[in-house]
């Protein structure tokens, strides 16, 4: 009796409020980041297009920089917020462009206790961002942002319906932005349309309405680009097997020095096993297959997408310091799928668990990401601010450098174009 009498309290006590619990895991996710590169908050530098992208074309072409493609595409959000960072002294500007990073990544994890949000174990899904095994290149500045951001679209297609009309007007201004800030509205039109279909509600209609209008709008940009550097060949099979299983399921569960000395085969193998777990976990008739299709299809076509944009040099992927920002979102929900199998009965629930152990170990072996050097940003920005032109002026990763025409607060801004 005694027992049965206790048991109620020591659940009430097991219960953490909904709020404490938010505020909990965005702390630790910032201890986590902190842990893992420290220096982007104790010495804050520029990241490569941060300087000669968004913050050379902010002070020099002004609103007209919002419209501006990089790379034959919009960065919307990432231009409104180049822009809104413009006025500050450009000694504080890499603070501005880190923090806003940080801030979505909060953000991220925000939405995943959302009650619209289906998937289990929102905790651990938001930590899984800041523990996935990484070089850590989406976290800490602008240029990069665009991959976290890109979660914002994967959460909408993955959320129940919006209840009111501030979430609906909500929902559509987060595809709007977020659809014209990089090329992930194209990859997922096909699927918010497909999603509008199975639900035949007028918000599912409008959102994959608007995330259809944003794609048509960078499809028309990257039409209008010449800025294709990729050849019309395709690489082997095999090489494509290869780098899969390299990027993927060998750097997200094994120690990086591990995975680079995984002969060929293995490799292939992986890649072929990898791609056909997805499919079989799409596949599969049990609770939530809706959304795990989802979130396979999400995978399939960034790593498809990621394939055929680097086709000409796809070699450029055999090493782990390269690029790995194109296998951030497909290895992170990869996770979340994995995390999603905690909550299935029977052997499924260990082997998830045991993968995700894997993962966690992996991290913890490559726990720091690689250092950045501090390049005295302070003395450039004082510079700057002085109206000095500057040339040479270096940014991380190494070896990237940009110039800037100067500040000159009292008198228009001349155009970058004429600087170089």
């Amino acid at each position: 009796m005694r027992g049965q009498a206790t048991e109620p309290f020591r659940r009430k006590m097991l219960f953490i409020p909904r709020p404490l619990k938010i505020a909990a895991v965005c702390a630790a996710l910032m201890l986590i980041l902190f842990s893992r590169r420290p220096e982007m908050v104790l010495h804050p530098e520029f990241w490569a297009e941060d300087g000669w992208i968004f913050f050379v074309q902010a002070d020099t072409q002004g609103a007209d920089a919002l419209v501006t493609p990089y790379g034959g595409y919009h960065h919307l959000l990432l231009r409104i917020l180049a822009a809104a960072a413009a006025g500050l002294d450009a000694r504080w500007i890499p603070v501005a462009y880190i923090s806003a990073n940080l801030l979505a990544v909060v953000l991220i994890a925000i939405a995943l206790f959302s009650p619209r949000w289906t998937l289990p174990n929102p905790a651990a899904c938001a930590l899984a961002i800041a523990l996935l095994p990484h070089t850590g290149e989406v976290f800490g500045n602008l240029t990069n942002l665009q991959w976290l951001s890109a979660l914002g679209l994967v959460w909408l297609l993955v959320a129940r319906d919006p209840l009111n009309k501030r979430q609906y007007a909500t929902d559509g201004l987060l595809a709007g932005v977020i659809g014209l800030t990089g090329i992930f509205s194209i990859l997922l039109t096909p699927l918010f349309v497909w999603r509008a279909w199975r639900r035949k509600t007028q918000p599912s209609m409008f959102l994959a309405s608007v995330v259809a209008i944003t794609a048509a709008i960078q499809i028309w940009t990257l039409l209008c680009s010449a800025d294709d550097p990729s050849s019309s060949a395709w690489p082997p099979l095999e090489s494509i097997a290869c780098i899969v299983g390299y990027r993927l399921p060998a750097s997200l569960f094994f120690p990086m020095k591990f995975a680079v000395q995984l002969p060929h085969a293995a490799l292939d193998g992986l890649g072929v096993l990898f791609v056909g777990l997805l499919i079989a976990a799409a596949a599969w008739k049990g609770r939530g297959q809706n959304i795990r299709g989802l979130l396979v299809a999400v995978i399939i076509l960034l790593i498809a997408a990621t394939i055929f944009r680097s086709r000409s040099y796809l070699w450029a992927f055999g090493s782990l310091a390269d690029g790995d920002r194109y296998f951030f979102l497909p290895k992170l929900l990869t996770a979340w799928l994995l995390i999603s199998g905690w909550s299935v009965p029977g052997l499924f629930r260990g082997a998830a668990t045991a993968t995700c152990g894997l993962g966690l170990l992996a991290s913890a072996v490559d726990w720091h990401y690689e250092r950045l050097a501090d390049h005295n940003w302070p003395e450039y920005a004082r510079r700057i601010e002085a109206g000095e032109a500057l040339s040479h002026i270096p940014v991380n990763p190494k070896g990237r450098f940009f110039d800037h025409p100067g500040r000159h607060r009292k008198e228009p801004l001349q155009n970058s174009a004429n600087f170089q």
